[in-house]
């Protein structure tokens, strides 16, 4: 008698998205933009945001736009870490790719700009589109646990000590939870191992993503305090609340509405005060779109789209 040996059976290809699972996403993210403008439209005091915009000296919107900008310079710094096993790219051509990346989920709907980092490390390293998807989706994860945590610190209803207890608690319960969960999704995509490529594990660079969060609320809540006459306190708070409201999935272009409106909610002020933190809202998001697609596009013209290496990359 022979041994047969028995092939494995075939995988079955993944069964395609169907189209009306996209277009109710379009439809329900159209719905939630129309609501939100027109409560925006109802509540806030338009006449007054040119008066706020001018109350405060140049310096002060400097200084808002450098700590907005540093996040992204450090997020940049991050992605040379990250690939420097595929080559050594200089530091502004990274920046390019993170503002450009950047400026593309802010302004495509249902963050569908996310493809463009795919695209980006896709061209300028090389890798392949599995290992740059790996790479954003641990950047994500880290994204998250970041928000969770300002969350924990900034809306939390508890006296300061009990919510201290609460932040450390969540911190270590992420910390450990989250590597563990990692292993289990690369696992289901056949990765297998705990670290992306380039030998990075899961928590390595979540320091940058830390910094460009806490940049973003410091220098947004700082405008809002300033514009609306908040306590600071409460003017991070709705700094944070804008932040949440821009990662949502149901997100418009530029997350016009839906960003102002998670900056209402997360105050918490009574209604006599929604007029004047709304317009200051409306200012806020104009002015950190400004300085987020200016600065993309002034990288997009001064640098080219992909550096040629002078050197043999890192081991």
């Amino acid at each position: 008698m022979t041994a047969t040996t028995e092939l494995p059976e075939p995988i079955a290809p993944a069964k395609p998205r169907r189209p009306w699972v996209r277009r109710a996403k379009v439809l329900a993210t159209l719905l939630v933009c129309v609501l939100v403008w027109a409560w925006l439209l109802r509540h806030a005091d338009l006449q007054s945001l040119s008066a706020q915009v001018g109350r405060l000296p140049p310096w002060a919107w400097v200084l808002a736009g450098l700590g907005l900008l540093a996040g992204h310079g450090l997020r940049a710094l991050r992605l040379q870490h990250e690939w420097r096993h595929a080559g050594q790219v200089p530091w502004l051509h990274c920046l390019r790719i993170v503002l450009g990346h950047n400026a593309l989920v802010l302004m495509l709907p249902l963050r569908s700009g996310e493809a463009g980092y795919l695209w980006a490390v896709r061209r300028q390293w090389g890798v392949d589109w599995r290992a740059a998807g790996v790479g954003l989706m641990r950047w994500r994860l880290q994204d998250i646990a970041v928000l969770l945590l300002l969350a924990v610190a900034l809306l939390v209803p508890l006296p300061l000590p009990e919510r201290a207890l609460l932040w450390i608690a969540a911190a270590a319960l992420l910390f450990f939870l989250l590597p563990p969960v990692w292993r289990w999704l690369l696992a289901r995509m056949g990765q297998g191992s705990a670290r992306v490529p380039g030998g990075r594990a899961f928590w390595s660079g979540a320091g940058a993503s830390a910094a460009n969060w806490t940049f973003k609320v410091l220098a947004n809540g700082g405008l809002l305090a300033a514009l609306a006459g908040l306590p600071l306190h409460i003017a991070l708070r709705a700094g944070l609340g804008g932040e949440l409201a821009g990662v949502q999935p149901l997100q418009p272009p530029a997350g016009l509405g839906t960003y102002e409106g998670g900056i209402w909610l997360a105050t918490g002020l009574p209604s006599s005060w929604q007029a004047s933190v709304i317009a200051a809202a409306l200012a806020v998001h104009a002015f950190s779109l400004s300085v987020a697609l200016v600065a993309a596009g002034l990288t997009q013209v001064a640098l080219p789209s992909s550096y040629r290496f002078t050197q043999e990359p890192c081991p």
